[in-house]
């Protein structure tokens, strides 16, 4: 059976298709309810993870329901599976059961990488609608703590009635700009061309995934 892993190579693929979701018309406005939310919610994220007054059990629980609420993971859950994820219209099950362990490994993927910005600042500097009131790219920078060099991180937002949610995170991953639920996308559908679309073989090595991911972070203290 064939398995995931998160490699420098894997990563650098993922830039496919970037030009694709970071494009945006040259008129394009500003959005300011978007990059308050922005503003709001990654602030608190980098102060839970940073916050070692707490128990990192309760970090991670608090981390938890600050990025379900934050992210559009069930919509994101279905993206990344590409074509394969018509399987999950016919089997309620595997639905359920995909979209639980997808959820477990992207917190896991949004803990492992903020945590390196833990305790550090975040500033929203710009936003492009690439649909006015529904689609916009919020960009910000992240100053580490320690660090003087701020970190570009980029949020695809899409709005549904008054809510906002993310749908995608743009994260500097050894030097390359990196969309992260473009490359999972990407890494994913390979995974299943491997393995005949086995949903229930990906959701094993997800699961992996999402037990070594928890047990680095733990291991940083």
């Amino acid at each position: 059976m064939n398995t995931l892993s998160l490699t420098r190579a894997a990563f650098v693929a993922g830039i496919v298709g970037l030009g694709m979701i970071a494009a945006a018309p040259a008129y394009a406005a500003r959005n300011a309810d978007a990059e308050r939310y922005v503003q709001e919610n990654a602030a608190e994220a980098l102060r839970t993870l940073g916050d070692r007054s707490v128990p990192a059990t309760q970090r991670r629980q608090t981390f938890n329901l600050l990025m379900t609420r934050f992210a559009d993971v069930p919509r994101v859950a279905g993206f990344v599976l590409g074509r394969y994820g018509a399987q999950l219209r016919s089997d309620a099950a595997l639905r359920t059961e995909w979209v639980a362990a997808f959820q477990e490994y992207s917190i896991a993927v949004y803990e492992t990488q903020l945590d390196r910005y833990s305790g550090g600042t975040i500033r929203v500097t710009d936003s492009v609608e690439r649909v006015p009131g529904r689609d916009v790219i919020v960009t910000s920078e992240i100053v580490p703590r320690g660090a003087n060099r701020p970190l570009p991180v980029q949020w695809r937002m899409l709005r549904s009635g008054d809510t906002w949610k993310v749908v995608d995170v743009s994260l500097l991953i050894e030097g390359n700009q990196i969309w992260l639920a473009q490359q999972q996308q990407a890494e994913f559908i390979a995974f299943l061309g491997r393995n005949n679309g086995d949903i229930r073989a990906l959701i094993g090595n997800v699961r992996g995934l999402t037990a070594s991911m928890r047990q680095r972070v733990v291991a940083r203290g």
